[in-house]
Parts: structure tokens; sequence; C-alpha cells
């Protein structure tokens, strides 16, 4: 198993920027053999661009040490800040990869239903002749937390008008924007259901495809409610 020592030993500070950020940065995944766990990923993956927490996927998550280090404190900010009530298995785990060219998964502005989200970046490729390769754009604290799924609901849907690059660069003239190319491999952790966020296109001069594992923290709505109904229509 990988030393991963000291890659958690401030994670309280982090988290404290988190909360009154928004976002924060994790340690660089570098030292972690991200080409043997990208090929090993991939393969499980069977060219799908989701899956949800194949073999080698909770393998890595594991080696991370995810679930002793860093879920119990988010479930601790998020009972004691933002009322949740669920339980701490209350996670959805799922890797996506995007291949050069790609039209589909650019520009998809939205909000996730979970409270914390967390991109660990596994393989970034390099963009060529001014191409771009997926980089993240996202907006910490664009809207409240929704009390209710009918809030929830409508906010996801009047933000929809955002989703291509015509709007994001209109809700920038308003918004803090930040862009993150994880050229770095340095994971990024945000409030997941206030900040709005999208990809740009992975260009087809790209240099491979793009790897990243999504981990999504607390979904403080019922099964039934949208985030729930997503994830069932993604699994089918």
């Amino acid at each position: 198993m990988t030393d991963i020592g000291g890659f958690w030993s401030d994670i309280d500070e982090r988290l404290e920027e988190l909360v009154n950020i928004g976002a924060v940065k994790l340690p660089s995944l570098k030292k972690f053999k991200l080409n043997d766990i990208a090929s090993n990923i991939t393969a499980d993956m069977k060219g799908a661009t989701f899956t949800e927490l194949c073999a080698s996927h909770k393998s890595f998550l594991e080696t991370l040490d995810l679930a002793k280090n860093l879920t119990p404190k988010l479930l601790d900010i998020a009972r004691n800040h933002m009322g949740y009530k669920g339980d701490i298995s209350n996670q959805y785990h799922i890797a996506r990869r995007v291949e050069p060219g790609n039209s589909k998964e650019m520009y998809r502005a939205h909000f996730d239903s979970h409270l914390f989200t967390l991109v660990l970046p596994i393989k970034i490729p390099t963009a060529n002749n001014g191409g771009t390769a997926g980089d993240l754009i996202y907006f910490p604290n664009a809207r409240n937390i929704p009390k209710t799924e009918f809030r929830n609901f409508f906010g996801k849907a009047y933000h929809k008008k955002y989703a291509s690059k015509s709007g994001i660069d209109k809700f920038s003239v308003k918004h803090q924007r930040f862009t993150d190319d994880f050229i770095d491999y340095e994971p990024l952790l945000f409030l997941g259901n206030t900040t709005l966020h999208t990809n740009r296109q992975v260009s087809s001069d790209c240099s491979s495809d793009r790897l990243t594992l999504l981990a999504h923290f607390f979904d403080p709505s019922s099964k039934y409610g949208i985030g729930g109904l997503t994830r069932w229509i993604r699994a089918r």
C-alpha cells in the first residue's frame, strides 16, 4: 500500500477554509501510481463515461483512507452547520472519463444535490493548438442551501439557462469565477449544492482521455428527490 503519511495532516485547517470560502484544495495525488490506477479504473469502466464505484475505484479510496480521515469530519460539519440529519452512508462515488472530442460533457452547468463534492484528478490530458482539457469552472456560494426540495428543484432548473459557454460568461459578470485545470493533481473539495460548476470541453487534440473520481457526500433530500432521480436514470 502506498504511504500516505502527511496527506491528511492539516485537514482540519483546510476544512475551516471550506466552510468559510466554499471550496478548498487538498494535497497533490502525484505520490500515488496514477498511471496504474487510471489504467485499472478505465479497464473496469469498459468504455463508459460514468461508472459507479467499480472495484479499482473503491480500492483507491481505501488506499486514501477517505472513510477514516475525511468522511466523519464532513459529517460533523453537515450536522452541526447544515442541519443534516441523515446517515454517514449517504454517499455517491462515480468515475467520469471523457474522451477527446466529446461535445456532450461540456458546459453542463449544475448544482449537485449532495452537500459536499470531492474531485479527485487521476488522469489529466494536455491540450494542444489552443484547445481545452476539460478544466473545471466553479462558482462557490452561487446560491444558498435550499431549504426544501421544491427550492432545490427550482434553483437547479433556473440555473440551467447558464449551461453553455455564453451562459457561463454571463454568470461570471456578477459571480466570482474559479477555474482549475488539475495539472497539479490536487483534489478539489467544495460545497456541492451551493457551488455552480461545469467543465470545458476535452478538445479533440488532447493527449489522452480525462479521468476524475467524484465523491459526493450527504444528500439532504429523500431518495425520491431530484438528486436520487438523476442517479437512478444514470444507473440504468
